[in-house]
């Protein structure tokens, strides 16, 4: 992309060229960001960490609050927002970002965005977004969420509000109700995927503690830290920070993971099996953390895991996730097609899904799937958890796993395997209440919801994961 002028802003640049390229070539804002922070970095000695801290709430809240921007924008534009090139487009949902969300002078958020989209697109497109914003300016932020307000559609208000897609609204409301969750909560679920989520850190068994990442994690990069509530092995940073500065973290002892996402391991790796266990597979590994950690916990009990990673850039990310343990195979091939001679001990078949529970990392994904997208990924999965029972031997676990609520992902998938009557369920929800020293209050529902694990950002501060353990008979 070139740049025409030399009068703006470095970090509205910075972000609008990083909202471009997410929007244009559809990329993840958290995979472009740190790349285009550090080139800035290096070639504006001036760039500093409080550009950088702007860039990035710019980059994310206009990217978590598009939906509502573009209704708010909507009503001061004179053409449909989608016919306008990306560039007009990108600049002016930034500028209305600015303008309804952040400690910045309205006349600031207006004149210097206008200057980004002089650089990016030329006199006229400058003036067409001076014009939209200062209309926008006029009517101002009150007047704008009262509008939100008096929807009278109660899906189409919650998803303006909260800025989701209206078939997420009920989607989630559905997974809520199958939970026995209070309807009354929706709008708190939602809400909680506009939430920058807190960096949080594994400290892999046998290699560091998590009392001692802590205490490196305060030294080094001079924040607050607290224990986890869901995994021991977890370390909150309080105040953000960059992890790839600890020495933990680049060797490979330490990392950066979501609590929901170790709690899937350690209940595989703690869920009662009968006979042997030795042998342990990791069917879709990429990128590689909870390889990591399984194997972590299993390398005092004598544990091979196998990694396995359809796509070969996600299995080398996979070998550096496991840099630092030993007893771990990566192979590259179809999860639904591994050739072995031997079943397994345990079977972790974390799917691709939705990735509805993660949305507070990947707002984007939002605006990208569609409920027509379950039309591909249910039979995947169903394939994905055929094979692995296949690969687990009698008495042996699968842990299902999905970074989703949707039902049809999880619940649904469940049910269809019981009644195909070859596994029956481990009772997980204990397993996960009995680790933790809090109550981790997961929930009712049927039999089925009150044996497995649906975590929530607004109830655990994690992402929505769901972890269902299934016995092979």
């Amino acid at each position: 992309m070139s740049v025409k002028g030399g009068k703006t802003d470095p970090a509205r640049m910075v972000a609008a060229e990083v909202l471009i390229e997410v929007e244009e070539g559809g990329r993840f804002a958290n995979l472009v960001l740190p790349k285009a922070l550090r080139t800035e970095q290096t070639r504006n000695r001036r760039f500093d960490f409080r550009d950088s801290a702007f860039t990035s709430e710019l980059v994310y809240g206009t990217l978590r609050r598009q939906g509502l921007l573009d209704f708010a924008l909507a009503k001061h534009c004179s053409k449909p927002l989608l016919s306008l090139d990306i560039p007009v487009l990108v600049s002016l949902r930034m500028g209305a970002y600015q303008l309804l969300y952040m400690r910045v002078a309205d006349h600031a958020a207006v004149s210097e965005t206008v200057e980004v989209a002089r650089s990016l697109a030329g006199e006229g497109a400058s003036k067409f977004v001076n014009a939209v914003l200062r209309s926008l300016q006029r009517e101002g932020s009150e007047a704008v969420f009262a509008r939100v307000a008096a929807i009278g559609d109660e899906q189409t208000r919650l998803a303006t509000k909260h800025s989701h897609p209206g078939w997420i609204v009920s989607d989630i409301r559905e997974a809520l109700r199958a939970r026995g969750i209070d309807p009354n909560e929706l709008g708190d679920a939602l809400e909680a995927n506009n939430a920058a989520p807190r960096v949080t850190l594994v400290a892999r068994p046998g290699l560091i503690t998590a009392a001692e990442l802590a205490q490196e994690a305060e030294d080094v990069l001079g924040v607050t830290t607290r224990q986890g509530s869901i995994s021991e092995y977890a370390v909150v940073l309080d105040e953000g920070g960059d992890p790839g500065a600890l020495p933990s973290v680049r060797s490979g002892r330490a990392a950066v993971q979501d609590e929901g996402s170790q709690l899937a391991a350690i209940l595989l790796a703690q869920a009662p099996v009968q006979g042997s266990d030795t042998r342990w597979l990791d069917m879709c590994a990429g990128p590689g953390g909870k390889s990591a950690l399984l194997a972590a916990l299993g390398s005092d009990r004598g544990v091979e895991l196998i990694a396995n990673e359809v796509n070969p850039r996600r299995a080398r990310l996979v070998e550096r996730s496991v840099q630092a343990v030993s007893n771990v195979t990566v192979t590259t091939s179809d999860g639904r097609d591994i050739k072995t001679d031997q079943l397994f001990d345990r079977v972790l078949v974390d799917a691709p899904c939705l990735g509805l529970g993660s949305l507070r990392r990947r707002p984007e994904s939002r605006w990208r799937h569609s409920r027509s997208d379950l039309d591909e990924l249910i039979p995947l999965q169903e394939e994905l958890l055929a094979s692995g029972m296949r690969l687990t031997r009698p008495g042996g676990v699968i842990a299902w796993v999905t970074c989703s609520p949707h039902t049809a992902e999880t619940l649904g998938q469940v049910q269809k395997v019981l009644d195909g009557g070859l596994v029956e369920l481990v009772d997980a929800a204990a397993l996960a209440q009995a680790g933790s020293p809090d109550d981790l209050d997961l929930q009712t529902g049927d039999d089925i919801a009150a044996q497995t694990v649906q975590l929530w950002p607004h109830r655990h501060g994690t992402d929505a994961m769901f972890v269902a353990l299934l016995r092979r008979m």
